[in-house]
């Protein structure tokens, strides 16, 4: 879904919006980590509607990072 700035977001930080349900996430971040990992960010998706939330983008680098390499 995205993300969004909103008042309350810090400046140069931006807050990612679950792809499922469009809960806001509770924290902010950077503008830079959004832009290296737009992909994940963009699909991110809360822990009520991701079971497996825990270690979601530590996984997504690595198997970007396989992708990458090889």
């Amino acid at each position: 879904m995205g993300v969004i700035q909103i008042p309350s977001t810090m400046l140069g930080s931006v807050t990612p919006i679950c792809n499922s349900c469009g809960v806001v996430l509770c924290w902010d971040v950077s503008i830079e980590e959004y832009i290296e990992q737009k992909e994940f960010w963009d699909s991110w998706e809360c822990k009520s509607c991701n079971p497996n939330y825990k270690g979601a983008l530590k996984r997504f680098k690595e198997n970007k990072k396989e992708k990458q390499y090889g």
